[in-house]
């Protein structure tokens, strides 16, 4: 695709050594030294199933075996994160399918709250969440939802999301408004529109559009499409020739967890071809120290991020995408 807007660009030499761990405590908000004793963030994959073939999308699911996540390794997986409740930020039930998918996430979500983690989000397309699944979600205690909605255009939101119906999705956005603001006000609700080709122009009617009907806390994220470790092609924004210039703050800040238990090298890593480890026999604390992990960020560190293929030229955490620690209120980042 044609670059449809220059964006400015600051990073025209490699970052490296002091400098470059410097960029990835800034962007996090966080110390080097908290940041490599355990993950801060996490992704977890209920269901690694989607219910929609999105154009902006890089992943091959027909490539994936079908997995849900068993009791028993979520069980596990949870016991070693309330060790360290007051340390991890937040929990992500969402990696490559869409959770609701899952006819127990409300159970996941209860899970973790009990367990004392202090953020838990469901990250979904909305088109199941319908007032009995979004009323579990709430009374189980979920703390903040993420829903896109690539347009408010029908005909242009249906040729984005394929598979996917507007009418229901919109409607079962607004009725999960209504009903968090009966239920739970203090729930967060992020609305986000991945900008692409497609549907460029539209941000500004988008947020405006949204903002009436949100409250004060919650969100209106506009996301930059990014091109999935090179397994998609997106509109260009500028700044793709000097990615590989900074360091992939994902090395430091998120652990994804695939419904099997295996852990790749980050959220874009959908087959797991850089395997840090299994959950099913390793600890999230031994993965995330692993030899693999501990190279993968000294070539970022180093300038040399090519090295790893699924790297080179990624820019899913381009410094213009919205810092997990941000909270803006009703308004574009």
């Amino acid at each position: 695709m044609d670059r449809l807007k220059s964006a400015d660009d600051p990073y025209e030499k490699p970052l490296v050594g002091k400098q470059a761990e410097s960029f990835v405590e800034s962007y996090l908000g966080f110390p080097m030294e908290p940041l490599l004793r355990f993950p801060k963030y996490f992704t977890l994959e209920p269901i690694n199933r989607c219910n929609a073939e999105c154009i902006m999308c890089g992943i091959d699911f027909s490539a994936k075996q079908k997995a849900v996540m068993s009791p028993d390794l979520f069980s596990k997986m949870v016991a070693e994160m309330a060790e360290h409740r007051d340390h991890i930020e937040k929990i992500i039930i969402a990696l490559d399918g869409e959770p609701l998918l899952d006819r127990t996430l409300h159970k996941r979500v209860r899970h973790l709250k009990e367990a004392g983690l202090k953020l838990v989000n469901v990250t979904t397309n909305a088109s199941l969440l319908t007032e009995k699944r979004g009323r579990e979600l709430i009374e189980a205690g979920l703390d903040e939802i993420y829903i896109t909605i690539d347009s408010l255009k029908k005909p242009v939101y249906e040729a984005i999301r394929v598979g996917l119906d507007f009418d229901t999705v919109y409607d079962n956005t607004r009725g999960f408004i209504r009903l968090r603001n009966q239920l739970n006000p203090a729930l967060t609700i992020r609305v986000l529109m991945v900008q692409q080709e497609l549907n460029f122009q539209e941000p500004d009617a988008f947020a405006a559009h949204w903002e009436a009907l949100l409250g004060e806390h919650d969100q209106i994220a506009v996301q930059r499409a990014h091109n999935w470790a090179n397994h998609a092609e997106v509109v260009q924004f500028g700044d793709e020739k000097t990615i590989n210039h900074i360091p992939c703050i994902s090395l430091w800040g998120t652990l994804g967890i695939h419904a099997d238990g295996r852990v790749g090298i980050c959220c874009m890593d959908t087959q797991c071809v850089y395997p840090l480890g299994d959950l099913n026999h390793h600890t999230i604390a031994q993965i995330w120290q692993s030899d693999a992990m501990q190279q993968a960020r000294a070539w970022h560190l180093s300038g040399r991020r090519t090295k790893i293929p699924l790297c080179d030229g990624c820019t899913v955490w381009r410094p213009s995408k919205r810092q997990l620690s941000e909270n803006v209120g009703a308004s574009q980042p």
